[in-house]
């Protein structure tokens, strides 16, 4: 049984109805896998969401999420109440922090969208979309003595495009669109998950399953905050609001 994850389609979906599968146990506690959610797993980069269930009239706070083979597991502490296969689950997301993690993804995405089109021969490949110390990784380097103006560069540009907005779609792709419309395809694509498409603004679509906003128009800033070389890499930290 794969988890439907409802989350892909809706990041302004906070609430849903679900069924229970069945409840277990690994090493981080209790879990509890339903068949639909729209709970973020951690992963990608970004935190996973926060919430609770509610089951049999009892509310059930969730404080982690994460995917394994295709089924999201939601930890709680269900001594107070047991889920039953096939009972009803009222899902309920921390609706603040899902969309601090959102702006934290879309901002690193169009922090990469803006330094790949700057020509500087670098290319991301790895983001830390947490609202503390967030980042984006590029393969390739730049001068050490080209730093101070590369921030500055880089920060003009996303002032412009800030101020201009843009919309921001996610679509699910089959691998053949994926290829067909995104330069960057990672080499070991999820083979549990939908494939998945964000496009922001006139830049090219790039794969992603993670939250983002509906419109650049929802971020007042995305700043470089330090450019750092390490290992024939750069990475870029940032802040955003």
């Amino acid at each position: 049984m794969a988890t439907e994850l409802i989350y892909l389609e809706d990041t302004y979906k906070f609430t849903y109805k679900a069924r229970v599968e069945y409840v277990s146990s690994d090493e981080r506690g209790q879990y509890c896998v339903i068949d639909k959610t729209v709970f973020y797993p951690q992963g990608g980069g970004q935190p996973s969401d926060t919430g609770f269930f509610e089951v049999k009239g009892v509310q059930l706070p969730i404080f982690f999420v994460s995917f394994v083979d295709g089924e999201v597991r939601h930890y709680a502490d269900f001594s107070g109440v047991l889920p039953e296969k096939d009972d009803e689950v009222i899902l309920a997301v921390d609706g603040d922090r899902r969309l601090t993690n959102a702006k934290a993804h879309t901002s690193g995405h169009l922090l990469a969208d803006v330094v790949e089109s700057l020509g500087k021969g670098i290319t991301a490949f790895k983001g830390y979309h947490f609202p503390d110390g967030s980042y984006v990784e590029f393969q390739g380097s730049i001068l050490a003595d080209e730093s101070e103006s590369f921030i500055v560069e880089v920060n003009n540009r996303l002032i412009e495009i800030l101020s201009s907005g843009g919309d921001i779609q996610a679509s699910l792709v089959i691998l053949e669109e994926l290829k067909d419309l995104c330069s960057n395809v990672p080499k070991n694509l999820p083979a549990d998950k939908p494939m998945r498409i964000v496009k922001m603004g006139t830049f090219q679509p790039t794969p992603c399953g993670g939250t983002h906003l509906k419109s650049l128009s929802e971020l007042q800033e995305v700043v470089v905050t330090k450019v750092k070389r390490q290992k024939g890499n750069t990475k870029i930290s940032y802040r955003f609001a």
